[in-house]
């Protein structure tokens, strides 16, 4: 019977641990996404977008991300959180 309180306990420790953890958006994904809508607008190749790693996913959250163009052009990004599924919304705000 201890046996299986420990297997309980254990159980919950790891739901709550699984629960508290923050959702993050896919950095990765939304870096390719990015890429791809601003190379099509622009007409332009070889632009590379970094974001930041582990932004938690919440809906109105405003964080920038960095695109660059292959003549060493860069271009802020603002980004706008619309859900927190990894939903978002996009703009530029400057350009270098």
């Amino acid at each position: 019977m201890h046996k299986r309180s420990v297997v309980v306990v254990l159980a919950s420790l790891a739901l709550v641990g699984a629960c508290s953890r923050t959702k993050t958006l896919d950095a990765n994904d939304l870096e390719e996404t990015l890429r791809a809508k601003i190379e099509q607008q622009l007409g332009a190749h070889g632009i590379t977008v970094d974001c930041p790693d582990d932004e938690p996913a919440q809906a109105g959250a405003i964080f920038q991300c960095t695109a660059t163009s292959a003549e060493g052009k860069t271009i802020t990004i603002q980004v706008t959180q619309t859900d927190d599924h990894g939903n978002v919304t996009w703009k530029a705000t400057n350009a270098g």
